[in-house]
Formats: structure tokens, C-alpha cells, sequence
């Protein structure tokens, strides 16, 4: 398992950092279970594990380290926990019923995880999972893989109209119509390791103690983390029919008339609603800068076409063969649609300005552009 593997002092640290937060539950709550936030969790990980915190970048792994992707979940009592949600596409599934749904669920469901491992570059995929149980937390780890889609049966003695229950022959899963949420029984986990949590009866009175110390070392630790400026662009067109995918450009940019063009010519849309929200985020047209990869690869790229309306890697089949052909794993020539996007579940990218002509890039979830900017669908 992942745990064991890490240095015994990175997993002491851990153990600590996570009693301590939990000291503090009475702030929250009056369970004598410790409490601990998804958020708090993902970011302990990250930092004691010394793991990539993927948590934000809309996809199936939460960290990453050493070609190890991490599903990271915090819970306590049941252990039918929320995997994946998939409300923007029932439009696709809304009809359908039994053996029919889960299929469709779990193609969809596979699909996430298989797009996941390849923009990441991950080999593998496990579930690390910190159980809140009275006075003390445990660590406990289980395989993350796709759903066996061939051996899919259902379980009719489990469920009713709005939960359907089912098994693939390693693992239980139920589908929620109504909240259009896959739920996973996560009944084979391996404890790896518990430890105690004693919970302050009065976090209130301790907080307050550590302003008693000098005001160097507050401000020490209190210091404003400098946000990076970031820039959220669309992977797709809008009409009065709603999103589209553009046949000759973008994506599909292969396909544009003209000259003979290499199937795997792409480039990302710049239009002048985005320019215009940060004129100055990318550097002046054909001026070339960095543009690092959500598996680590570094590639050249730049801001070209009239009217600076296109964000391209250099040459421009770049970028084109890694999304294409690695991740999406697309036959030359195929037009990339809006549905094989909402399939793959990503719709936009957003860039983040590291340093002068270094950049990073995450492919992120249907919906991020719109909740980036607070516009309403």
C-alpha cells in the first residue's frame, strides 16, 4: 500500500498534524468522533506525504506522487461513501432504467478515471482514506480502479426507485437518480494504522493561549500565502443552441481549410472576453514561455493568430498529440465534439502564471469555466 511506504517520520507528522486538528472538533461539533474537513485532510496529505495536491484540478485523484494517484476521503460511521457525480449529463441518462443505467453510469464513471491517470501521468490509483471513529481516527487504503463493465449485475434485494444498487464482482456501488451521485461501499479497505485524538473541552481557552506569544512568531505564521494569478479558458464554442465544439478550429483545428495540416494541429481559444479579463497574463504575441502539463512534461508554447485569439504549443502538434492521442486516445482525424467532452468530463482549462514565461495548465470539469466566473448557465 502507498501508506507504508512513505518514511516513517513523513507518516509521524501526519499522524501528529491530523490529532492536533483534531483536538480542535469542538469548535465544530459535539460528536466524541474527532472532526476533520475534506479540505484540511487534502492539504495535510500533500504537505507531511510530500504529495502533489491535485484536489482542486477537477479530476478522479485528489494527490499524486511518484506516478501514484490518490483519491483522498475523510468520513465517519457508514462506509457508503459519494464517489462521483454526474448531474450535467442526464440528459443522456435520464431515460434509462436498471442493468441500462448502471452501464451507462459506470462507462462514464471509467472514463473520469481512465482520463485522470492520463493527464496526470499515473500508472496506478489508490484510495487513502483517514475514518473518524470515537477518540481516535484510522488510516486505511484500498485499490481505485475502473468499474468491470462486462461482469456488471444487480443487486434487487438492495434499493428502491431512486437507489440503484449493484456489483461489477469485486466492489458495491449504488447510483442516486435523484441527486445523480454514484456511491461506493467501501467495505474493502485494509486498516493500516489508528492512533488517538484527545479533544480539547474548550478549543476556545487554547486558541486564545497562542496569541500569548510574541508577535514576531504570529505574524510568522500568519503571513498571506501570495495567490498566483490564474486564467480560466473555454474548450469549447456558445450559440443560441448551447456548446459546441467548432469543426475547423480549436480542437478541431486539424480539420481547417487550407493548407495540408498535421492530425494533430490544435490550439486553445483565447477569445477577447478572456483577453480582456487580464491583458497582461500571457507576454505579447509569438513571444515564447514555458507551459508545463498536468503530468509534469514541459512544453513550448505561445500566443498567436490575428487578434492574439489562440494559445498554441510550438510546433503547434504538440499539444495536439499529447491531448488527442495520449490522454483522449482519439483515431487521427476524428472531430472532437462537445459530447466526447462532456464523456471525458472536461470542458476548459486554466492557466496559472508561475514567473515571467512560466506557465502551468489544468484541464478541469464541466462547469469550472462558468463557476470561475460566477456566470450563471
Amino acid at each position: 500500500m502507498f501508506y507504508d511506504r512513505q518514511p516513517l517520520k513523513n507518516r509521524q507528522d501526519y499522524k501528529k498534524m491530523l490529532a492536533l486538528i483534531g483536538q480542535l472538533s469542538n469548535l465544530f461539533s459535539e460528536s466524541d468522533c474527532p472532526y476533520l474537513s475534506y479540505r484540511a485532510h487534502e492539504n495535510v496529505f500533500c504537505k507531511f506525504l510530500e504529495a502533489e495536491n491535485l484536489a482542486r484540478s477537477d479530476c478522479s485523484a485528489d494527490a499524486k506522487k511518484d506516478r501514484v494517484g490518490v483519491g483522498l476521503k475523510t468520513w465517519m460511521g457508514n462506509d457508503d461513501q459519494k464517489v462521483a457525480e454526474f448531474g450535467r449529463l442526464k440528459k443522456n441518462y435520464a431515460h434509462l432504467t436498471g442493468i441500462e443505467l448502471v452501464k451507462q453510469i459506470s462507462e462514464y464513471r471509467n472514463e473520469r478515471i481512465r482520463v485522470t491517470k492520463k493527464l496526470h501521468g499515473l500508472d496506478s490509483m489508490i484510495y487513502h482514506v483517514v475514518k473518524r471513529v470515537p477518540g481516535a481516527m484510522q488510516v486505511l487504503e484500498g485499490v481505485f480502479e475502473e468499474i468491470d463493465i462486462d461482469n456488471v449485475e444487480l443487486i434487487p434485494e438492495m434499493g428502491n426507485d431512486n437507489n440503484t444498487y449493484f456489483t461489477d464482482g469485486k466492489h458495491k456501488y449504488h447510483f442516486s437518480s435523484s441527486k445523480n451521485t454514484l456511491y461506493m461501499i467501501f467495505d474493502f479497505l485494509e486498516e493500516l494504522d489508528t492512533f488517538e485524538v484527545q479533544i480539547l473541552d474548550d478549543p476556545y481557552a487554547f486558541l486564545l493561549s497562542t496569541m500569548e506569544e510574541p508577535a514576531d512568531v504570529v505574524r510568522r505564521f500568519t503571513e498571506a500565502k501570495v495567490r498566483k494569478p490564474q486564467l480560466c479558458l473555454r474548450l469549447y464554442s456558445v450559440n443560441k443552441h448551447g456548446k459546441f465544439v467548432a469543426e475547423k478550429s480549436g480542437l478541431n483545428q486539424w480539420n481547417a481549410s487550407g493548407r495540408p495540416r498535421n492530425p494533430d494541429e490544435l490550439y486553445i481559444p483565447y477569445p477577447k472576453v478572456d483577453r480582456d479579463r487580464n491583458p497582461d497574463f500571457f507576454p505579447p504575441r509569438d513571444t515564447p514561455f514555458n507551459l508545463r502539463l498536468p503530468d509534469g512534461t514541459v512544453i513550448p508554447a505561445k500566443v498567436c493568430q490575428q487578434d492574439n485569439k489562440a494559445i498554441m504549443s510550438n510546433p503547434n502538434s504538440l499539444l495536439g498529440k499529447w491531448l488527442l492521442r495520449d490522454v483522449f486516445e482519439l483515431p487521427n482525424r476524428k472531430l472532437v465534439t462537445y459530447e466526447m467532452l462532456e464523456k471525458f468530463g472536461v470542458d476548459s482549462v486554466i492557466f496559472t502564471k508561475n514567473a515571467d514565461l512560466d506557465y502551468s495548465v489544468e484541464f478541469s470539469d464541466l462547469g469550472t469555466y462558468e463557476q470561475f466566473y460566477g456566470i450563471e448557465e
